[in-house]
């Protein structure tokens, strides 16, 4: 559990990373999930700030799916990588489903444009790259198994 929650901790890091590059790089449009994570803190009666978007996302980042993954990880598909790219679209799967009416959208978010909604894929696949790597890199179980 310890090392899920490490690679949790780095992929978090990774996918706040990209989070902010993408709100400065003009190059694609811009996806404004810290706005989605406070109208998803709204609706739950968290407070909406920037701060608390930010920690929503660490919670749910590090510790939600990171308890998760170590949980599921034995029966995802692969290795480092692998596992973490099946994780990341599992992780876009509950956004879709959950986190999108949440935040007062369709499912699968399809009143936005559908850029949008491949870049929330990239940026869920991203995340569990990192994921499975960094789990792998900290002595994962699957590197274990193998040894």
């Amino acid at each position: 559990m310890a090392r899920a929650i490490f690679a949790a901790v780095i992929a978090t890091l990774v996918a706040a990373g990209l989070i902010y590059l993408n709100g400065q790089m003009a190059a694609l449009p811009p996806f404004p999930l810290l706005a989605e994570i406070q109208t998803f803190n709204a609706r739950i009666g968290m407070p909406a700030s920037d701060l608390a978007a930010w920690a929503a996302h660490a919670i749910l980042g590090i510790l939600v799916y990171g308890v998760i993954f170590a949980l599921i990880q034995p029966i995802l598909p692969g290795r480092g990588l692998g596992e973490g790219l099946v994780f990341g679209f599992i992780t876009w799967l509950a956004m879709m489903v959950v986190f999108a009416p949440l935040t007062g959208h369709e499912l699968f978010m399809r009143d936005l444009d559908p850029v949008l909604i491949a870049l929330s894929l990239v940026f869920n696949l991203v995340y569990g790259a990192a994921l499975g790597i960094a789990f792998a890199a900290a002595g994962g179980a699957g590197d274990a198994a193998e040894a």
